[in-house]
Parts: structure tokens; C-alpha cells; sequence
């Protein structure tokens, strides 16, 4: 299987198909490259696709600690290194999104343009949910923490038969998922920033999408469409977090405007 060499020296999984300019796609928190499978099969008729794993999902290595966001920024820019590729567009989801937009500001000669879906940001408050998961992950365990992250998650799809496809894959790939990030003994203890007094200084072409149904994250997309000069902002009405899985035609094709 394809691996490239992390920032100390854990194994990333990786995918690529197609040729061309380079498209990198980030995936959300708990899940893995299979959420952008449509994208990879859109993308790769015209570009060369990587779709990665970050540490502790999917099938790349898990370490004990060291899952901080600068992390996953050198891990980014190691795969980069190793797999030859000096800029390409960045594409990320939730989890994703923050990771591209402290790789925006650390390495901006490294990006063609930046492309936040659904994105979270350090500094933003995404409500009591994330800290009792860490809570439960104390008291009973990684397994536990991961069955109630899974319960909570796939609440907005219950009940929805056009989703059911969508739910039972994100619901595979988070029960793939290992739970490493909430043994983490430095969990809450990474030096923090906060995004929003620093994405002005973002320049390279951004792009940001957000579902109308994600309350969480849509005054947050439209912070950093402020923030972000020359930033595009686009909302989705009557879509929920996952744009891509939900609407899969017309997020390929805004996108694929967009990057062209």
C-alpha cells in the first residue's frame, strides 16, 4: 500500500489517480480518503488527485500522542515533499478546512488556491459536544468516546431514506476509525491559536462552502469570508455538513470551476 513518511516517522496512508495539476483533498474529523471516492473519480478525468489519511484515521498509523494541528500541517507538507509536488489546491472538509487554513498561512507558496468545505477553525466555539467526549473518553474509555461521537453523528441522517447510502458510509469509515486522539495524554494541552485574527493575512485564492443546514459552521463561513480578501463564499441551501456526499454533482462542479 502507498505510505508517505510523517512528521515523526509514522506512516500516512495515501491515494492518487489521474494527471496533471495536483488536487489534494483533506478529509473531516473521524473519517477518512473513501469520503471524497466521488471526488477522486470527478477529479482524477483532468488532475492528479491525493486523497491521504490523516494520523489515527483510516489506514495510517496511529501513535500513542502528537496529534495537534502543526502536526497534521507537517505531515501535509512532508507528503507534498515526498510525493514531488511544490503547490497544488488544497481541499478540505471540517477537521480538514482547519488544517489547510494554518497550511495557508505557514506555507502560502506551496498552494494554488485553497478550497474550505463545512470548515472548522481553531479558536471556534463548536459547542459542549467536543469536550464531554472528552469527558467520556476519561471515564470509560476510547471505544465509548467513539460510539457516542458515532451516535451524535449520525443524528441528522436518521430518518432521511435519500441519505442512507451517506449514512452507511460515514458510519463504515467512522467504526474503522481508532479512537487514538482521545488517549492522547496532551489532548487539550496543544498551544492554541485563534484562526480568526489571522486569516487576513490568507492570500492565495480562497474558496468557501457551507451547507445552510450546518449551524454550527455557517457564521463561521462567512467570518472568514470577511476575513479573507477576495475570498468566494458560497451557501448550499437546505444542505447539512457533508456538501460533497450530499450534493456530489454540484459540489464537482462549483469546484471544478472554481480550481479551473
Amino acid at each position: 500500500m502507498p505510505f508517505t513518511t510523517g512528521a515523526d516517522n509514522i506512516r500516512l496512508y495515501y491515494e492518487e489517480a489521474g494527471r496533471g495539476t495536483p488536487i489534494v483533498f483533506l478529509h473531516g474529523f473521524t473519517l477518512d480518503h473513501r469520503m471524497w471516492t466521488a471526488q477522486k473519480e470527478y477529479f482524477s478525468k483532468q488532475y492528479r488527485v491525493i486523497v491521504h489519511d490523516s494520523r489515527g484515521h483510516g489506514k495510517s498509523d496511529a501513535p500513542p500522542t502528537n496529534y495537534s494541528r502543526d502536526t497534521r500541517v507537517e505531515d501535509l507538507r512532508m507528503t507534498l515533499d515526498q510525493l514531488g509536488i511544490d503547490r497544488c489546491h488544497l481541499v478540505g472538509l471540517s477537521m480538514g478546512g482547519s488544517t489547510g487554513i494554518l497550511f495557508a498561512l505557514k506555507y502560502p507558496e506551496r498552494l494554488r488556491s485553497l478550497a474550505l468545505v463545512s470548515t472548522g477553525a481553531a479558536g471556534w466555539n463548536v459547542g459542549k459536544k467536543i469536550s464531554k467526549l472528552d469527558e467520556v473518553a476519561k471515564s470509560k474509555g476510547k471505544q465509548a468516546a467513539l460510539e457516542q461521537w458515532l451516535e451524535w453523528s449520525m443524528q441528522w441522517y436518521k430518518g432521511k431514506e435519500q441519505f442512507r447510502a451517506i449514512a452507511q458510509l460515514m458510519e463504515e469509515i467512522m467504526r474503522d476509525h481508532s479512537g487514538a486522539i482521545w488517549a492522547d495524554p496532551l489532548r487539550g494541552k496543544y498551544p492554541r491559536m485563534t484562526d480568526l485574527e489571522h486569516v487576513h493575512k490568507i492570500k492565495v485564492p480562497t474558496l468557501i462552502m457551507a451547507g445552510e443546514l450546518d449551524r454550527v459552521f455557517v457564521p463561521l463561513a462567512k467570518e472568514l469570508h470577511k476575513k479573507i480578501e477576495g475570498s468566494r463564499y458560497i451557501m448550499y441551501p437546505g444542505v447539512g455538513h457533508m456538501i460533497n456526499l450530499e450534493i456530489p454533482e454540484r459540489f464537482n462542479g462549483e469546484l471544478g470551476e472554481w480550481v479551473g
